[in-house]
């Protein structure tokens, strides 16, 4: 499935992408990026930088990552957590109404995506101060802001906005109507992923409220993988090295051997 927004380039939007192959080099090195310091953006570029292959037929680093919208970058997260085998199919909520915990079967690969719509990252928008055209905000604009300490609206507007017919422009000055119009245009052309979704309680029947984190991928934990390291070097002997070199199918398949060997499975 290519992306639902797509990188600009020469006038044309370029949505396809690949991941590289998973092994264990890759997995190792991206639970470390996702455990290192820096904000969420800047981490979520950088693990799609180690982890595509290309977007676009273009090689991927941060400037790259960074210029995907936001909504193409959970996409690929969410992509990515299923290369991993890490999509969860079941999830638990405590329930704010009778405080039972509950739990509700949702694989997020089945969750809809919204396509981009026309004229995607622009849009045009009437303003007080005149006409602007505007600009989906993309990763780099979400990490710019968070280190500045200034995640609002007019921050995201002063890297986004610019004037197509006003002579004096100043997006500090744009009224809360005018931050609704340019809310509901870029709405309009953007692409989204879902982030929230409604679950009934077992016990009480009262529906809430349920986020559900594009960004999962970024909690997996290095030490499974040191584990199943440490099972196959004590097995076969092989180095540290040539296991993180295996495909991720070819280490699940050793330990599944080495598992009946012990008689764990059948």
């Amino acid at each position: 499935m290519p992306l639902p927004g797509g990188l600009l380039r020469a006038g044309a939007l370029r949505r396809q992408f690949s991941f590289r192959e998973p092994d264990g080099a890759l997995e190792l090195e991206l639970s470390e990026l996702a455990r290192g310091r820096g904000s969420l953006p800047r981490k979520v570029s950088r693990v799609l930088a180690a982890a595509l292959e290309h977007v676009g037929g273009a090689p991927v680093d941060v400037v790259l990552a960074g210029e995907l919208c936001v909504a193409d970058r959970q996409f690929l997260m969410r992509g990515l957590e299923r290369l991993l085998g890490l999509e969860r199919s079941w999830h638990t909520v405590v329930c704010g109404a009778c405080g039972e915990r509950f739990d509700f079967e949702l694989p997020v690969s089945r969750l809809p995506v919204k396509q981009a719509g026309e004229g995607f990252p622009f849009a045009e928008v009437e303003t007080g101060q005149g006409r602007v055209r505007v600009r989906v905000p993309a990763g780099a604009d979400q990490e710019a802001v968070v280190e500045e300490g200034r995640m609002d609206a007019h921050a995201l507007l002063a890297r986004c906005a610019e004037p197509l017919d006003a002579s004096t422009w100043d997006v500090t000055r744009l009224d809360a109507a005018d931050v609704q119009r340019i809310d509901e245009a870029l709405e309009a052309v953007s692409p989204a992923v879902v982030t929230r979704v409604r679950a009934p309680c077992a016990a009480c029947g009262d529906v809430r409220e349920v986020e559900v984190d594009p960004y999962g991928c970024l909690s997996m934990d290095p030490e499974v993988l040191l584990e199943e390291v440490h099972t196959l070097a004590s097995t076969y002997h092989w180095s540290e090295r040539d296991i993180l070199a295996l495909p991720r199918h070819r280490r699940r398949r050793y330990l599944r051997l080495v598992e009946r060997g012990a008689g764990v499975t059948t």
